[in-house]
Order: structure tokens, then C-alpha cells, then sequence
């Protein structure tokens, strides 16, 4: 019997060695990358900006069948990051005297994940500038957004990232990932609730952990085992929004939507607006386009950011929250003779635009990026 037993284990681990061998030519990111260097350098790495990109990164992406506004697209888009973690054209340092620089600071909306680098509003906008030939200089729009950021992250960008690399023009696109913050983070300050010192000891079980996914079948055992919020936060190379959208509306709607104080919002847009005034930096607010509102029943049929924390909640009354927060963006901003762009109000809330909650498809780049153009070129007539 005991033969039997060790017979079967040889033939297992040699079976699972093989299955590891070939899946390294088909490998997949470890889920713990950032966790791993942070366990065992906790000094070293991101402390104050949370997300940021590595220089030089180069990503292809691609949308699934159906992708509101992506019919006729490219089959593949090219993603680049560059010399100094933004996506634009070569970033020069010093700044040259016959350049006009701008930054856009926000979330996804921002960043344009699956919208090539030709199309993405940011370089639409530098283009029609650059026609015109604003400021009678060259200008260069650089892209600071990252998925999932908020104003708190939008803070750390500018005043970490950005300030040093001598900006004429800051363009902060916020809203719905604040809206979820406020609704959900039971932590606004950002106390650092961690009561383990800096040099705690990392324990077996860590890095057993750590151990195991540097193999590619624990990394594949956590993806198909992951949790469905998890899901649904996910990026992906290849789109996955019909997935997102099914685990969204097999989940009961809940009418009842935490209470929100808008405090901290307010104080953040104070820090963004103080900074930037002490830079001589121009500064412009735009508010953010969601279509949980929407009478397009196209667009209404890929909602899945209504899910939050587990629960989906009521479009109608999360679009609410959205238009109070815009208010707030504006109100604000009107103390300080601070420009605001109203895109909730510019671009309609409909498939030729917008492919889901929120997000622009290729043509609502390039609206967005045109209708931009307009209005800063208007402000400085």
C-alpha cells in the first residue's frame, strides 16, 4: 500500500513540474508583486503616491465583441508610457523655453485604458492646441491619470510627480472615484491604522506565501478563486466588461445608499487649488460625465460600476451623489475664480460616447479632447 501511496506522489510531483514548465511559456503576473517588495523593503517604493507607472512601460489592449463605440476599432491598442512614467510624447527635462506643458491628473476616465495612444482625449487635446498654435508655443498634454485614483491621489501626483517638472497648466478630472470613497472608506484621514513597527518580523507563513506565487499554478489557483469584487475591480488585457456586468446584475439593488460628508472633498479641491496658485500654475476643474441616468437603454445594458463594496446599489441615487459632488467641484471652484469644464453637461450621456458607466469610447475622446481644446482657448482669448 505505502509502495502504491509513494508511486502516485512521484507521478504527481513529476506532473505537476511538467504543467509548470509549460505554463512559464503562457505566464501570468504574480497578484503579490507589490506586496512581496513591500514585505521585505518596506522603506523602499511607493509611500506617498500609490499609483504610479513604471517609465518606459509598453502595453498592447483589446476590446471584446459588442464594446459600445469599438465596432469598427483597431483589433489591438497601443498603451506607452514614457521616459518619466506618463503617457505622452518624450517628456525633456529642463523644460525647453518654447514649450507649453499640461497635465491631466484624474482617474480612468483620464487614463483611456483600451483607447490607443493616437486617440486618447489628451493628445487630441495637444493637437488641436498645437493647430492653433496656443501661447505661441509647442504644447505638450502629458497623461497623469490612473484607474481607481481619487482626489486624495490626485494630490500626491501633483505635488510628488508633477510640480517639479515645471507645469503652465493642470487639468484635474475627478468625481466618481470620490464619490466611491466617500460612500465606503471608513478611513478619510488616512490614519495609518497598521499598529506593526516598521521592522516587524515577516513570519513563515508570509513568505511561504510569497514562495508559492512564484510558480504559475498557485498564480492561475488565485485568479480562478478570486473573490467577485475582486473581479470586478480587475484590469485586463483583453476587455472584460460583459463579465463585469453579468456578477453586477445577478446582485439584488439596494436603495439605500450610505450618508456622505463632503468635507474632505472640499478641503482636498482647497489643496489641489493652493498648490497650484503657489506655483503660478493654471488650473482647471472638470467635472465628471456618468450615465447612470441615461435613456440610452445600449448604455444602460453595460452599467457595472454600480456595484460597490459587494452591494449594487440604485443607479438613479448613486447619479445623485455624482451630481452633488460635480456641484461641489463647482462651487468651489467659483471661491477661487477657478475655470471649470463641465463635461457632465458637454458631452451627452449616450453609446456614441461613452461605452459604460463612465468611459469614453473613441469618438467621446475625441469630443472630449476637442470640447477642451475649445474651452481653454476660450479662457484665453
Amino acid at each position: 500500500m505505502w509502495k502504491t501511496i509513494k508511486y502516485n506522489f512521484m507521478v504527481l510531483l513529476v506532473l505537476l513540474v511538467l504543467i509548470e514548465i509549460m505554463l512559464w511559456f503562457f505566464p501570468v503576473a504574480n497578484p503579490y508583486e507589490t506586496a512581496k517588495v513591500n514585505m521585505f523593503y518596506p522603506p523602499i517604493g511607493n509611500m506617498y503616491i500609490e499609483s504610479q507607472f513604471e517609465p518606459n512601460t509598453t502595453l498592447q489592449f483589446s476590446t471584446e465583441d459588442g464594446l459600445l463605440g469599438f465596432e469598427n476599432y483597431k483589433d489591438t491598442t497601443n498603451f506607452s508610457i514614457n521616459n518619466v512614467g506618463f503617457r505622452g510624447d518624450k517628456l525633456n527635462i529642463p523644460k525647453p523655453t518654447n514649450e507649453y506643458r499640461i497635465f491631466a491628473i484624474g482617474g480612468s476616465s483620464t487614463e483611456s485604458l483600451y483607447v490607443d495612444d493616437a486617440d486618447v482625449w489628451t493628445r487630441v487635446l495637444q493637437e488641436n492646441l498645437n493647430r492653433d498654435n496656443y501661447q505661441n508655443k509647442t504644447v505638450k498634454v502629458y497623461n497623469a491619470g490612473k484607474s481607481g485614483d481619487n482626489i486624495q491621489d490626485h494630490i500626491a501626483m501633483l505635488s510628488h510627480r508633477i510640480i517639479h517638472l515645471q507645469p503652465d497648466e493642470i487639468i484635474v478630472f475627478c468625481g466618481i472615484n470620490d464619490v466611491t470613497r466617500l460612500l465606503l472608506d471608513d478611513n478619510p484621514l488616512k490614519f495609518n491604522t497598521n499598529e506593526k513597527s516598521a521592522d516587524a518580523h515577516v513570519g513563515f507563513w508570509q513568505m511561504f506565501t510569497v514562495f508559492l506565487y512564484e510558480f504559475q499554478i498557485p498564480r492561475r489557483l488565485y485568479y480562478a478563486f478570486k473573490t467577485e469584487e475582486d473581479a470586478l475591480e480587475t484590469i485586463e488585457i483583453a476587455s472584460n466588461y460583459q463579465k463585469k456586468v453579468k456578477k453586477t446584475q445577478s446582485r439584488p439593488i439596494e436603495n439605500q445608499l450610505p450618508t456622505v460628508d463632503y468635507g474632505n472633498y472640499v478641503n482636498k479641491l482647497k489643496t489641489l487649488i493652493g498648490i497650484c496658485q503657489a506655483n503660478d500654475i493654471n488650473l482647471i476643474f472638470a467635472t465628471q460625465v456618468v450615465t447612470w441616468d441615461t435613456e440610452d437603454e445600449a448604455l444602460q445594458n453595460w452599467h457595472w460600476m454600480t456595484s460597490r463594496g459587494g452591494i449594487r446599489y440604485n443607479a438613479k441615487k448613486l447619479q445623485q451623489k455624482v451630481d452633488s459632488i460635480n456641484a461641489v467641484t463647482v462651487n468651489e471652484s467659483l471661491k477661487f475664480s477657478i475655470p471649470v469644464f463641465k463635461t457632465d453637461s458637454i458631452i451627452p450621456k449616450t453609446s456614441t460616447y461613452l461605452y459604460d458607466d463612465c468611459h469614453f469610447n473613441p469618438a467621446g475622446n475625441k469630443k472630449m479632447g476637442d470640447e477642451l481644446a475649445t474651452f481653454i482657448k476660450t479662457l484665453n482669448q
